[in-house]
């Protein structure tokens, strides 16, 4: 199904588009779909669940994204409230 499994909370971009953000719900052998944190996505008021302080919850398939080594220190600090959150579940 995938050749790479992304971990929960590394920084991942997409390939195509400009979105880059933290794995908040990794894939699996079973699900080749990764949820990321997306701080740059307005909140969705729509869909509360899916969204995470000033950013959203946005799903991909593991092939359209790729792990960022080096995060920049911005993407670091926008995504520190979130891992506090997931680290305190």
């Amino acid at each position: 199904m995938t050749d790479y499994f992304f971990k929960l909370l590394t920084y991942v971009r997409h390939k195509e588009q400009s979105i880059e953000g933290l794995v908040i719900n990794p894939n699996n052998n079973k699900c080749s779909h990764v949820t990321i944190y997306d701080p740059n996505c307005p909140n969705d008021d729509d869909f509360p669940e899916e969204s995470y302080g000033s950013g959203s919850a946005l799903t991909f398939n593991s092939s359209e994204l790729e792990e960022i080594k080096n995060p920049s220190s911005q993407l670091v600090e926008q995504c520190k409230n979130v891992i506090r959150l997931l680290n305190n579940n």
